[in-house]
């Protein structure tokens, strides 16, 4: 899905969050400010949020000698997922539905959501486009699962909803991660509280979303083969919709009015869609 005017100035806004988080004082604050504003010049209207994305944090990481600028916000999501109590979830349904509302928890989104609000508001909502149907008929006959993880801090839930589904079905589940550290999205590094549910693969990519054009030959190989592919959040359904050449579940909360218009519905509506 490629980028539009309004994810300009969320990209921009990334900037300055990045440059609040890291304390960093008003003249390097406009340094990153004025090298966005570049990178956002030079890329045209052909490239996705996730690839410029991928240029903005690269030259933020050499601007200020950060390897994982987000570091912080990344710490803060784990601590406050691991901190809800998930004993109310008992079905495969509801896990879904956890791991949904769960993908508020997005560093890089312009309207920020509250978790445990979230939980409280969104739990017993409907899903505003809703495949469970398809997915729980797809998973009785799966042998492969390919998820593909986006924000730290969801992925606690990504987790439990994981083991839901082993529980029921007989089926290996591949927990795709980002090559290297950008925004709050996970890598192998963060991933590993998974490891006992799922093969942790390193896809190799290093945009906000698992862009297939730089995907290494292992992750591709699986994520081509597989029975099901869900991916998680707006990122890896801004770098799949209408670009994969298999079926993809997509699996987020809408957070912005680019991805609203895109399918249809709401922002903070929940998303089930087979793609």
């Amino acid at each position: 899905m490629n980028i539009k005017p309004d994810c300009i100035t969320c990209l921009m806004n990334q900037t300055l969050k990045v440059s609040k988080l890291l304390g960093l004082d008003d003249n390097k604050s406009k340094t990153l400010l004025d090298h966005t504003a570049q990178l956002l010049i030079d890329h045209d209207l052909n490239h996705t949020p996730p690839q410029i994305a991928k240029s903005i944090y690269s030259m933020i990481s050499e601007i200020t000698g950060e390897a994982d600028p987000v570091a912080l916000a990344k710490e803060h999501a784990t601590k406050l997922a691991l901190e809800v109590n998930t004993d109310f979830v008992h079905t495969i349904q509801e896990a879904i539905k956890l791991a949904t509302i769960g993908n508020v928890i997005d560093f890089g989104a312009q309207n920020q959501l509250d978790l445990n609000a979230t939980i409280q508001s969104h739990f017993h909502r409907s899903f505003g486009i809703d495949d469970l149907a398809d997915f729980e008929q797809e998973l009785k006959e799966a042998k492969e699962l390919v998820f593909i993880g986006d924000n730290v801090g969801e992925h606690i839930f990504d987790k439990l909803l994981i083991e839901m589904i082993k529980k029921s079905y007989n089926v290996d589940v591949y927990y795709f991660v980002r090559g290297k550290p950008i925004i709050n999205d996970v890598t192998v590094k963060e991933a590993q509280i998974l490891k006992n549910c799922a093969h942790i693969i390193d896809t190799g990519v290093a945009t906000p979303g698992y862009d297939l054009k730089e995907a290494n030959a292992e992750s591709k190989a699986i994520f081509d083969r597989a029975d099901i592919v869900l991916a998680k959040g707006m990122g890896n359904f801004e770098s799949l919709y209408l670009e994969a050449d298999r079926p993809v579940y997509f699996l987020f909360i809408v957070k912005c009015n680019v991805v609203a218009q895109a399918i249809g519905k709401e922002v903070q509506e929940l998303i089930f869609k087979r793609g």
